[in-house]
């Protein structure tokens, strides 16, 4: 498998972020263009909540979800099979070679994905490789570039920017939301739909979860990246962390988090 440093890891925090999407909500952008009998592939499918989802839309048609790390479907995995659906299966795989034949897809789906590779091209290729012709080819991605975090503060900034930083270390990008019809371009797909959005967080329940959670990955796996590379101490990671808490309590604070959605369509 390609070798990537995933900056989110696989612990409690980031699976906390990546259970929480839904197909009916996260992945509602790419449920018009499904039908049954459909065979669907969810590339980087992470802890499968997606891909279950999915799997309703196209039955009778397969739904396989892709992963590296197959810890992170298990669950997903378990689910399927107490519930009795038996058109999903995960595999464990590398998205940069993927184990299918050409053509082999009706419908190529990646979520969170293109921004936590080191060759999103690359991957989106092989996607419109394993895609039939007419396929569908479904793309969601952040883009930091376009988040909006009020009111600042120099440690808020700062905290900010150590993530976007981390994420370009390890060779991965921040904004790449922005990329997505020129990537489906490149890979020999019309681009037919596209929208950018904000997944908005205010309100004193809402900011409080989103906060925790970012706080939980920040101490369980980013502040080690932050330390290791000389990047900022561990007074300063505590002190980051206080002043998320009070953002979260102040009743001005919003979060917007910036995202896009694309659709293109294998000529």
């Amino acid at each position: 498998m390609t070798e990537e440093q995933y900056t989110l890891g696989y612990g409690e925090g980031a699976m906390q972020w990546m259970t929480s999407r839904t197909a009916d909500k996260f992945g509602a952008f790419v449920l018009p263009w499904l039908k049954p009998g459909m065979r669907l592939l969810d590339c980087g499918c992470g802890p499968g909540t997606l891909t279950l989802g999915f799997a309703s839309h196209v039955a009778p048609g397969a739904t396989i979800g892709i992963d590296r790390e197959s810890s992170q479907f298990a669950a997903s995995a378990a689910r399927a099979q107490q519930e009795g659906i038996t058109n999903l299966s995960f595999t464990t795989g590398d998205i940069y070679t993927l184990p299918y034949a050409d053509a082999s897809f009706d419908v190529c789906f990646a979520s969170a994905v293109l921004g936590s590779v080191a060759e999103p091209e690359r991957v989106v290729a092989e996607m419109s490789r394993v895609l039939q012709p007419g396929g569908i080819l479904a793309l969601k991605e952040f883009d930091h570039g376009g988040d909006i975090i009020y009111p600042q503060t120099p440690v808020l900034e700062r905290s900010t920017e150590l993530y976007h930083r981390l994420r370009a270390h390890n060779g991965h990008e921040p904004c790449g939301g922005r990329r997505l019809r020129g990537l489906l371009h490149e890979a020999g797909c019309n681009v037919e739909f596209t929208r950018g959005y904000f997944d908005q967080h205010y309100g004193a329940d809402d900011l409080r979860a989103h906060v925790d959670r970012n706080n939980l990955l920040i101490d369980e796996m980013l502040a080690q990246q932050y330390i290791e590379l000389g990047w900022c101490s561990e007074a300063e990671i505590e002190e980051a962390a206080r002043a998320w808490e009070e953002f979260a309590q102040n009743p001005a604070a919003v979060w917007l988090s910036a995202w896009f959605e694309a659709i293109g369509v294998k000529q």
